[in-house]
């Protein structure tokens, strides 16, 4: 083995094993914090209004550190060219790590070291994800680094109407990279799902999939993404959320097969993306009934990300370190059941009057709390130790 190789902390080998760590201990975090800033209804010291503060933690803190375990993971296996580890990951991880912190200061406290830090960990991310596909010529993983530009792009301009204030732009920055974040899980979930069905249930199965549906999935969240953000065409986005329910319906029907629910790892990747369906329908019904979207909006974000996100730590997390997935944790349904209940709390709750809503909201963040603090007690060893059979990674 390669000298520098073995001087390397096992935690430093391989990007999910930092970065998997990082988003979950920080929403953990976050989500106290944030329980305490909703109980409380007061900007205690954050520069930013409360709601775009948790927005923006959510998406660039959170689930940022997660894109970024995955794919510098994935695009290793993609290519077979090498990805960030040892002192470069360091870096990008304190990057990262330090706009976390810098997001709690007040606004007595300059923006401009949150900006650099959050920029920076963005830039560098984004070449050390094109970097290895590049190289190997590997055009097709387009559709997974152009989302990575978008949200480098909407992140650049949620900070230039920070800086001025202006919370229109801020809100729309926020969306455009939540609808950049929905938009990379499902051509993940395109990628991945399929492969860990047919391998994971324990029989013979063929799944279908079409590059028809594959072609609309791209054009039509794209489409929904751009009309919903920047135009007001109601009728417009309400017929492109239709298609996108029936268009990922059909995708998910033809990987359904009963196996599934025997298997966790599974089947929190399926209670994800319905989520992320179940948020395109529930939009369907604000747009048309000029409703506030905020039952759509967690049900792709406590849903779609939460869940999906989860699963993939899980799963990656135990296969990446040379464990066996047919033999996941016992955790896992103990893990995974919490972040459901959350969701659906927090999806239901706008149904619920004034008291019971906040109730809601407030059982709602414990539960996600719970599962991420049960991900930290099965996977720190595993994220932390060397691989068993003694392989680097």
């Amino acid at each position: 083995m390669n000298h520098s190789k073995t001087q390397c902390p096992v935690v430093l080998q391989t990007g999910f094993r930092i970065f998997f760590l990082g988003a979950a201990v920080y929403t953990v975090v976050s989500m106290v914090f944030w329980l305490i800033f909703y109980v409380l209804a007061a900007n205690i010291f954050v520069a930013m209004p409360l709601t775009v503060w948790h927005g923006h933690e959510m998406i660039f803190g959170f689930t940022m550190a997660v894109v970024a375990g995955f794919l510098l993971t994935a695009v290793m296996n993609w290519t077979g060219q090498p990805t960030l580890s040892s002192t470069p990951l360091l870096i990008l991880f304190i990057l990262w790590a330090l706009a976390r912190g810098l997001a709690f200061m007040p606004a007595s406290f300059p923006l401009w070291p949150l900006i650099v830090c959050d920029s920076a960990f963005l830039v560098f991310l984004s070449f050390a994800v094109i970097r290895p596909i590049a190289a190997v010529k590997q055009w097709k993983q387009s559709a997974v680094f152009s989302k990575l530009i978008m949200l480098l792009l909407s992140g650049g301009v949620f900070y230039a109407a920070l800086l001025h204030a202006n919370l229109i732009i801020e809100r729309k920055a926020l969306r455009f990279s939540l609808y950049m974040i929905v938009s990379l899980i499902l051509t993940v979930g395109r990628r991945v799902m399929p492969f860990f069905i047919e391998r994971g249930v324990g029989y013979a199965v063929t799944l279908r999939n079409s590059r028809f549906l594959d072609m609309a999935s791209l054009v039509l969240i794209l489409a929904f993404s751009i009309i919903d953000v920047f135009c007001s065409w109601p009728m417009v986005v309400a017929i492109i959320c239709a298609l996108l329910v029936i268009v990922h319906s059909l995708r998910l029907a033809g990987w359904y097969t009963a196996g599934i629910w025997k298997k966790p790892l599974l089947w929190i990747l399926f209670m994800g993306y319905g989520f992320i369906i179940l948020g395109f329908l529930l939009k369907i019904f604000s747009v048309l009934n000029n409703y506030p979207d905020d039952a759509a909006l967690h049900a792709w974000t406590a849903g779609g990300i939460g869940a999906f996100t989860l699963g993939m730590m899980a799963r990656v997390a135990w296969g990446h370190t040379g464990r066996s997935i047919a033999e996941p944790p016992a955790i896992l349904p103990l893990m995974f059941l919490p972040i459901i209940l959350s969701a659906m709390l927090r999806v239901g709750s706008p149904l619920l009057p004034g008291a019971w809503f906040a109730v809601a909201i407030g059982i709602s963040q414990i539960l996600w709390m719970i599962a991420f603090g049960l991900y930290l007690t099965a996977y720190f060893k595993v994220l932390i130790s060397p691989r068993p059979d003694g392989k680097w990674g």
